[in-house]
This record gives C-alpha cells, structure tokens and sequence, in this order.
C-alpha cells in the first residue's frame, strides 16, 4: 500500500498542466495562470489531509484553483475585463442573487465564454467587445437581422444559463 502523501504528491504533479490549462481558460493570461497556479499548489498542499484517497482529485483540485482565482481577481481589484462593466452588469441584472461581486461574475463570464464554441464567441466579442451593430454582423454572416438578433439572444442565454450555475457551485 502507498503512502498517502506519496500518492497525493503523484496527482498534484501528474495534474500540474491541466490546472494550468485551466487557469489559463479562467484568467486568459499565462503569467497570472502561473501565480495562481502556485498559489493553488500552496492551499492544496496545506490541505492535503483532506483529500480523500481514491476520490476524484481533479474535481477537488479544479475547486480549489477556481477559488484561488477568485481571490486573485479580488486582490488585484482589476478594472479590464474581456468586455465593458455594461456587459457584466446586463449579466449582473439577469442574475436573480445580487449577493455576487464583480469578480466573481467576471470569473463566471470568462469560464462560460471559455465553454461557448468558437463561432459563439467570436459573435459576442463583436457585438459587446468591438460594439458592431446587429444589422452589420447580420450582413456580416449572411443572415437576417431578426435571424442574428434570434442567434444572439439564444447565445446570451447560454451563458446566463452557464453563469448562474458557476455561482450556484460558488455557494455550494
């Protein structure tokens, strides 16, 4: 039988790149995908007592990763964001808890956009980001107005979907 801390040691290092990749898809940049990388490698170390053995330690490593995330959006009190504070807020407004912060709705929207397909995303981005008007992006991909306005509101609804459940499992 395997000594517990080494067979914890054997998963933290076998997940090394896959927290990394997933920090990365949280924070979009790699030097901050690092340092909360090592920050989660500090608190899973910490904790390493109550990691259970034979139980599912990417899930358990993943939590820990988004919450040091978290925290590293709210210790440095960001003002960028992949899209304006409108954006969030029109979010924030479809979200019926209040109770959530900026960064933890900005860290929702990232991770949910992270899910969308490239197409999706790309269409966003244009729309919020760039601010490209319905009736351009229509003309744009060949469709109808009323057709584009259809697909964004469906996309939105994804993510609002996706967001809330990312803050449910922050309250859970």
């Amino acid at each position: 039988m395997t000594d517990p801390s080494e067979e914890f040691l054997y998963q933290l290092t076998d997940w090394q790149n896959r927290l990394f990749g997933y920090l990365f898809t949280l924070l979009g940049n790699p030097h901050d995908a690092r340092d909360v990388l090592q920050e989660t490698n500090l608190v899973l170390w910490r904790k390493m007592n109550e990691f259970e053995p034979g139980t599912d330690f990417g899930a358990w490593a993943r939590k820990c990763a988004y919450f040091q995330a978290l925290a590293f959006l709210r210790d440095r009190k960001r003002d960028r964001h992949v899209f304006s504070d409108d954006v969030l807020a029109l979010f924030a407004e479809e979200t019926p808890s209040a109770a959530y912060d900026e960064s933890e709705l900005s860290l929702a929207l990232r991770d949910c956009l992270g899910q969308l397909p490239e197409r999706q995303r790309q269409l966003i981005s244009r729309r919020y980001r760039d601010e490209i008007p319905v009736r351009q992006l229509a003309a744009d991909n060949g469709k109808k107005e009323s057709a584009m306005k259809m697909m964004l509101m469906r996309i939105r609804e994804a993510l609002h979907t996706c967001i809330e459940s990312k803050l449910q499992e922050m309250t859970s």
